[in-house]
């Protein structure tokens, strides 16, 4: 199979077809390298978050496709690549020695409509530096898979509510994968709280402060096991573009 180098970002969009996807993940400030395979992939390098000083590749299209576009990539020696985002399950069609681990499924969601109207989202408010060591606890005790926490970089601002006794109980970042373009993380509920609208409350609040702010498209992504969540959001109005798998790009030998 062909792989050929991209010329950038650009290239990269137009072929294919301006997925909303590539459009708010592949930062041009950030891409180290694109790639094309003759039978329909593409992919981009970032630096990846999950193995330092290495590079993370996403490669979208048909599941084989996607998956010799990396094998090209890797053994070409075109880009150091530790980690990389395959569609669902396309994982499991990596020759030997490479697999993936640990590998985590995902899903990618945007929306460019404000959402409705929540029952508790007037109790939502910003929160402040001071506030930021109870988010952590909080994603500590209640989402320990949290995409980001307090003090990581990209993070533009926290919101949340609390209950009457004034304890921090739901909490949502937003942060940016590319400049301009808002992406909520760690979107989290306390346990003794769940089912009362508070997750949905964040999120909306969130989302339509940054649509009514200017921004043309809000995205978040999400661990595929989480039914409650999946079914939140698309309540809310959120599309899935990809369902993915991620981790740690392994060689046995």
């Amino acid at each position: 199979m062909t792989v050929r180098r991209l010329a950038g970002v650009a290239e990269l969009l137009t072929l294919a077809d301006n997925d909303p996807y590539v459009a708010a993940e592949a930062d041009p400030e950030r891409v180290t390298a694109t790639f094309a395979a003759e039978d329909g992939a593409v992919g981009w390098v970032l630096p990846s978050r999950r193995v330092a000083g290495r590079g993370h590749l996403v490669a979208l299209g048909p599941h084989q496709a996607a998956v010799d576009l990396l094998v090209a990539a890797l053994e070409g020696g075109a880009v150091d690549i530790g980690s990389v985002s395959l569609p669902r399950d396309a994982d499991r069609l990596l020759p030997p020695p490479y697999s993936l681990d640990p590998r985590n499924d995902w899903e990618w969601y945007s929306t460019t409509h404000p959402p409705p109207v929540q029952a508790r989202e007037p109790d939502v408010r910003p929160l402040a530096d001071g506030d930021l060591g109870e988010v952590a606890a909080l994603l500590a005790g209640w989402s320990p898979r949290a995409d980001v926490a307090p003090g990581d970089p990209g993070v533009l601002g926290w919101c949340g509510v609390r209950d009457h006794a004034g304890s921090l109980v739901a909490a949502a970042a937003h942060t940016e994968r590319r400049p301009g373009v808002p992406h909520l993380a760690s979107i989290v509920t306390h346990g003794d709280h769940r089912g009362n609208g508070l997750g949905a409350a964040v999120t909306a609040w969130l989302t339509r402060r940054l649509l009514d702010a200017g921004s043309d498209v809000v995205t978040l992504g999400m661990y595929s096991d989480n039914d409650d969540a999946r079914r939140v959001y698309r309540r809310l109005g959120f599309a899935c573009a990809h369902e993915l798998t991620s981790g740690r790009l392994v060689e046995r030998r």
